[in-house]
């Protein structure tokens, strides 16, 4: 067998990927957009606790998507 199977090359940590971590990356991100139309807008049809649910979600896949290339 090739060594490349019989020995696999260990995954990437998801590490960064805590709670806490998240926490800051949408709160960031949310001051960067409180301002704009589109987040007010979701604000006054959603609420402001499911329009940040929303956004932490949205991050969240895309730092998944990006950095596991197996999803």
């Amino acid at each position: 067998m090739p060594a490349g199977i019989e020995n696999p090359a260990p995954r990437k940590t998801r590490a960064y990927l805590t709670k806490q971590w998240l926490d800051e990356v949408t709160a960031g991100t949310e001051k960067g957009i409180r301002d704009t139309y589109a987040w007010k807008d979701a604000v006054k049809r959603l609420g402001l606790k499911e329009t940040r649910r929303r956004l932490r979600l949205g991050l969240l896949a895309n730092q998944i998507a990006v950095e596991n290339p197996e999803n």
